[in-house]
């Protein structure tokens, strides 16, 4: 922390800033806390205490979360994104505790990476633990980097992952879509 926070002050001075000035006194400890929350990576340990919460079920009905918001950071200019992810499911005789799917997509998150990477490793992660009949992902993202540099433009980008039955039979994914509430 001492050295992230001594390199950052020393980022600051290079830029011009008065790290005198009151408003800035400590500016850098605060972006090194930032920094190590976005660079957390606690993926591992969050996926191995989900794997403790899975549950016997009988249902073959789509089991949905949505409105998951998570938090990112973009890999290429290490500027913030704020995800609205949506998170389905078709259970093959088991399912997880529902707060686990959002527990999920923000360890995901938790880690600078591409959009369309991270709504495909949410897709294997419950692959891997469930054996779905399917699993539909879709994740919204603005991108603090398109809104705040180069195209300065406040837009939506949307990815999604479909597998197994929601890519093979356009009914169960119309199905998803309506429950999701907006058509895609």
């Amino acid at each position: 922390m001492d050295k992230l926070t001594k390199d950052i002050a020393r980022l600051l001075k290079d830029l011009g800033v008065n790290l005198e000035d009151p408003n800035f006194k400590d500016t850098p400890t605060r972006v090194a806390k930032m920094y190590l929350h976005f660079f957390r990576n606690d993926k591992d340990k969050v996926i191995r205490d989900i794997k403790k919460k899975v549950f016997p079920s009988e249902n073959d009905q789509i089991v949905m979360v949505k409105d998951i918001e998570c938090f990112g950071m973009c890999p290429h200019h290490l500027l913030p994104i704020i995800y609205d992810v949506v998170i389905g499911y078709i259970p093959n005789g088991k399912v997880f505790g529902l707060s686990k799917l959002a527990r999920l997509a923000i360890a995901v998150c938790s880690y600078p990476k591409l959009q369309e990477d991270i709504t495909r490793e949410m897709a294997d992660e419950i692959e891997k633990m469930l054996h779905t009949e399917g699993i539909m992902v879709v994740v919204r993202g603005s991108h603090g980097c398109m809104r705040c540099r180069g195209i300065e433009m406040n837009s939506i980008c949307i990815t999604s992952e479909c597998r197994g039955v929601f890519r093979k039979d356009a009914a169960a994914k119309a199905e998803f879509l309506k429950l999701l509430g907006n058509g895609g």
